[in-house]
């Protein structure tokens, strides 16, 4: 069995993936040329780096271990043979991804960003700012991001909402079905979306959903930035029908320099980090570990992505 890296491991790393697959080779690409090299004869590829660049050239893949949450891009590649098998790196990012939730909604709530501003003006002024304890917040995507969301928002006072594919138990949050969810939208003070990008999840904060808030609303979005209609929240913003967004992913990444998005005070952007650059070790380690142990054994692997789904 040959286990091919998308990335150099540490020594320790190694030694970890070794033990748990102890005949495998494992070898490692640092470059596109290696990978397109490796690949032929795997039997496993773990992590992304370089993957969809060398796909073409597997012969007897069995087996990709993805290092993000999101597999979109590799879905929607087309390059992606129906026998082999896809796990994601979901929950390994989750309360990291929340911590950054929440400090782009206290940016918006206290009107941080704005406040710099005013002050480069050389202007003074306090004003009548929401409070995030017992504001109505709505979470789209109730996975495990949008779920360490709502447990932060919950101990900090706010009243969670979640739309939820299927209503299921959840103790001091409200849910609500696909059918169900809009309606709830004009009590909402604020809109969170922690959503896969998916056939059903495009453009599904749309602009009838967005008219729905109330003018003091406000819209956040760490999941991907094809589930909203960019343009329809620019001009709910600009018309005052939105008091503000705060947004992490984008459609088009980078973001460019042209884009009006650059040119809305009142829309925090921030590049895409609420998953943060890592050093080795990386967060994803012990569950490539696992799922590559499982594999060995013939065990059910962890995460394996639902291909109807898209995740």
């Amino acid at each position: 069995m040959r286990i091919l890296l998308m990335y150099e491991p540490s020594e320790a790393h190694r030694a970890a993936l070794q033990a748990a697959a102890p005949q495998a080779e494992i070898v490692y690409a640092t470059n596109e040329a290696m990978a397109r090299a490796h690949i032929r004869r795997a039997d496993v590829v773990l992590g992304n780096r370089y993957f969809l660049q060398s796909i073409a050239f597997a012969e007897k893949l069995q087996w990709m271990q993805s290092g993000s949450s999101g597999v979109d891009l590799i879905l929607k590649s087309g390059q992606i043979p129906p026998s082999l098998q896809i796990t994601s790196a979901k929950g390994v990012y989750d309360e990291e991804i929340a911590e950054h939730t929440l400090a782009l909604i206290f940016a918006l709530f206290r009107q941080l960003h704005l406040f710099r501003d005013d002050q480069q003006r050389k202007t003074w002024h306090r004003c009548l700012l929401p409070k995030l304890a017992q504001s109505h917040v709505l979470i789209l995507g109730w996975g495990g991001i949008g779920r360490a969301i709502g447990g932060k928002l919950s101990a900090l006072g706010a009243i969670v909402h979640a739309a939820v594919r299927t209503p299921r138990a959840s103790p001091g949050v409200f849910l609500y079905g696909p059918e169900t969810w809009s309606a709830i939208l004009p009590k909402m003070d604020l809109l969170i979306a922690a959503l896969p990008l998916t056939a059903a999840t495009r453009h599904i904060v749309s602009r009838p959903i967005l008219q729905k808030l109330p003018p003091h609303a406000y819209f956040v979005n760490v999941g991907r930035g094809e589930t909203v209609d960019e343009q329809a929240l620019l001009e709910q913003i600009r018309s005052h029908q939105l008091q503000g967004a705060a947004l992490d992913v984008f459609g088009e990444e980078p973001l460019p320099e042209s884009h009006p998005f650059w040119q809305e005070e009142r829309i925090l952007i921030t590049p895409h980090v609420a998953r943060s650059l890592e050093r080795s070790s990386w967060q994803w380690e012990p569950l490539f570990v696992e799922n590559l142990r499982r594999f060995y054994v013939g065990e059910p692997l962890l995460n394996r992505v639902d291909r109807q789904s898209g995740y």
